[in-house]
């Protein structure tokens, strides 16, 4: 029991090692493979998918950047839909009102027209003058349009987001950033991100977030040393917006391309793929484009997130399910925050509960069985009941880790029966030694 709790503190207190940090994220990773794909709550919002993928794009003819007129198209078949938002996954930024004149004359429409779906568009930033230093939002020709348009169209105002995540230092991405600190004029300011928009938008609570975000005060852009980082309310879930890395994983649950398709979902009172994925060319329609809204078995209710998977599109990612375009990973970091929120330990007192009642059964089997069974015994224990626990809490967002403690004890336990072992044959060459 001593060795079990010393490990157990030891974990607590240097949780932040990267040894311990990269135990922690090959079991995280091994969970979410043997839990992905395997069905949500009924109540979790299912997805869209509209895909820029690679025969799209060669039908378009290998355009360097999507073109706008396309773009138009696309969300001209959404505007009349009953999607619960649309999340437009490309960056605008750097290019010309000319370049973009089909959808600046989209957006117009959709901002007027009373029942669209809300509307997010990506917000990228420029690089940082200097490391300690933060980027500044590129501006897009769509600004000021977006800005002058009346409010009372559209059921909810498009909004800026971002769609930046961390990567690992094994070129992984596992970890997502909520908000982003940005320079705006002379002082910083937070951007929230892609997720966290789309959860205040399911509770009804954008107003809110952009309230709590601006309560923020800030510092100077040169200020190395920021305030601290706000805590977020919304929709019953409390954001902590740093703290640690433990709560910025992703619980990845959609893989990119399964064999049998994506889990089905009760959605509206039937049966229907929690995600679906439209190729953009599938939706044109001739060269004019279809221009009937979609269909309400793939719209209603639904998150619809329009982006790229093509070969050059630059947005192809290493996660912990395989290769993965950056769309997909949005699709599975809203779902993660929305369904699970983020990763927690189990409360302190659980874990000594359960590590103490474990150890001291591993401890019985140790002292009382044979060594064979003695020493095959713990591993069954470790499989039998650490893996579906930490199955069972993984999918509630969390993180169960009583492997190491356990781990330890056995460890201790066969190094002290070695011992005993070494000193009994020391003792008989002793006893049948003629010098002796």
């Amino acid at each position: 029991m001593l060795v079990a709790m010393l490990v157990l503190v030891t974990l607590h207190v240097f949780q932040s090692h990267p040894l311990l940090m990269r135990q922690q994220s090959a079991g995280l990773d091994w969970l979410m493979r043997m839990t992905a794909n395997t069905g949500t709550a009924e109540h979790a919002t299912p997805y869209l998918f509209i895909d820029l993928d690679t025969p799209s794009w060669q039908t378009l003819g290998e355009p360097l950047s999507a073109p706008a007129d396309t773009l138009a198209l696309v969300l001209g078949r959404l505007i009349d839909t009953q999607a619960r938002q649309v999340v437009v996954d490309f960056d605008f930024s750097r290019r010309s009102l000319r370049d973009l004149a089909p959808l600046a004359a989209m957006l117009a429409r959709w901002q007027a027209t009373e029942h669209a779906p809300p509307l997010t568009l990506m917000r990228t930033l420029s690089p940082p003058r200097a490391p300690d230093h933060y980027g500044v939002p590129r501006d897009t020709v769509l600004d000021d349009l977006l800005q002058d348009l009346p409010e009372h169209g559209s059921s909810s105002p498009a909004v800026w987001a971002a769609p930046f995540f961390s990567l690992d230092a094994d070129h992984r991405v596992r970890r997502w950033r909520l908000v982003e600190i940005v320079c705006q004029g002379e002082h910083t300011a937070l951007l929230p991100s892609v997720q966290l928009v789309s959860l205040a938008r399911r509770h009804g609570q954008l107003a809110a977030l952009d309230t709590q975000l601006a309560a923020w005060p800030g510092a100077s852009c040169d200020d190395s040393r920021q305030p601290a980082l706000p805590t977020l309310t919304l929709g019953g879930q409390t954001l902590q917006l740093a703290d640690g890395m433990l709560a910025e994983r992703i619980l990845y649950t959609l893989p990119a391309q399964p064999d049998d398709g994506w889990f089905r979902h009760a959605h509206l009172g039937q049966q229907t793929p929690f995600l679906i994925r439209v190729p953009v060319q599938s939706l044109l329609g001739g060269l004019l484009g279809d221009t009937a809204p979609l269909g309400d078995h793939l719209t209603q209710a639904r998150t619809v997130v329009i982006g790229a998977s093509h070969v050059e599109s630059g947005d192809l990612h290493v996660t912990p399910l395989g290769e993965m375009p950056g769309p997909l990973i949005l699709i599975n970091a809203m779902h993660s925050l929305e369904r699970f929120g983020q990763i927690s330990p189990p409360a302190w007192w659980r874990t000594v509960l359960v590590t103490t009642l474990l150890v001291l059964v591993m401890s019985a089997c140790l002292v009382y069985l044979p060594p064979l069974a003695a020493n095959v015994l713990p591993v069954v224990v470790v499989a039998v009941l650490i893996v579906p626990l930490s199955m069972l809490w993984f999918r509630s967002g969390v993180w169960l880790d009583f492997a190491l403690p356990l781990f330890a004890v056995a460890v201790f336990r066969w190094l002290h029966r070695f011992r005993r072992l070494r000193a009994r044959h020391t003792q008989r060459r002793g006893s049948h030694d003629p010098a002796a």
